[in-house]
C-alpha cells in the first residue's frame, strides 16, 4: 500500500511504497530502519504490494525502507516493481517517482525500462571519506559519485542526499556532489542520536551550502537547521 509521508521525509514526496522488504543489506550503522526493526527478516519481494493503488499525478518514494538496488537484490524483483509501475502509469497525469540508492551504478542495469523516464534518480553522499565501520557494506562515495556521473550524462534527473551528514574534506566533498549534477541536494543529520557519528562543525556546513546553492538547490532538513543559526 501507499503509505502518505511522515516526519521529516523530502517535502516533494507524498507518498512512500515499499515493494521489496526486510533488511537492507548495506548494514549502515546508523540506519533508522535498523533502530525500528533490528531484528527485520532478509529481503523479499511482497507480492500482495503488486496490487497496490498507485494513483496518478502523484510522487511516489520507492524503497524508502530498503534499499531495493543493493548489490544482492534480486534483478527479477527489482524489473516486477518497475513494470507494475509502468502497466499501471496514467498517460494523461502520470506519476512521478524517486529512487534512491548507495549503489547507484544499479539504476544502470535497468537505465532503459521506460518507467524511469519519470524517475529522479538519488543517491546518499554523507561524506567523501569512507568510514567501514559505519557504512559496513554500502558502496564506497566514489563508486556512487562514478555511477550517478554517468546517469547524469544520459540527461537524467538526479538528486544527492547528504544524510547524515558526516565529517568533510570541502574541496572533495563539494567535487563530488558537483560531479552528479543534481537538481536538489538534501542536507540532514543523523537522526539517531544514540548512535555517534563523526559531525562536521556548524561553519564547515554552512561553507559547503553556500558552495551547493551555486549551482542547486539546496533543502536543509529540520533536523539539521541548528547548523544554519
Amino acid at each position: 500500500m501507499l503509505n502518505p509521508r511522515k516526519g521529516d521525509m523530502y517535502k516533494f514526496v507524498y507518498y512512500t511504497w515499499n515493494p521489496i522488504k526486510g533488511k537492507c543489506l548495506h548494514d549502515c550503522s546508523y540506519c533508522y530502519m535498523k533502530q525500528i526493526n533490528p531484528n527485520a527478516n532478509p529481503p523479499r519481494l511482497a507480492e500482495y504490494e503488486l496490487n497496490t493503488d498507485l494513483g496518478c499525478g502523484r510522487s511516489i518514494f520507492i524503497g524508502s525502507s530498503t534499499d531495493m538496488f543493493a548489490k544482492d537484490i534480486s534483478s527479477k524483483w527489482i524489473d516486477r516493481v518497475l513494470d507494475y509501475c509502468h502497466q499501471n502509469s496514467n498517460v494523461l497525469l502520470p506519476n512521478a517517482y524517486l529512487l534512491q540508492s548507495k549503489n547507484p551504478k544499479r539504476f544502470l542495469e535497468f537505465i532503459n525500462h521506460p518507467i524511469m523516464e519519470r524517475v529522479v534518480f538519488c543517491t546518499t553522499i554523507e561524506t567523501n571519506c569512507f568510514y567501514p565501520e559505519i557504512m559496513n557494506n554500502a558502496p564506497k562515495i566514489g563508486e556512487r559519485v562514478e555511477a550517478m556521473e554517468e546517469i547524469a550524462s544520459l540527461e537524467r534527473s538526479t538528486m544527492v542526499t547528504a544524510e547524515p551528514l558526516m565529517q568533510f574534506d570541502h574541496e572533495e566533498m563539494a567535487s563530488f556532489i558537483r560531479k552528479c549534477k543534481p537538481k536538489l541536494v538534501n542536507i540532514g543529520r543523523n537522526s539517531c542520536r544514540r548512535i555517534v557519528l563523526p559531525e562536521p562543525t556548524q561553519e564547515e556546513v554552512q561553507q559547503l551550502i553556500a558552495e551547493l546553492k551555486s549551482f542547486a538547490k539546496v533543502n536543509v532538513k529540520d533536523n539539521a537547521l541548528e547548523w544554519c543559526k
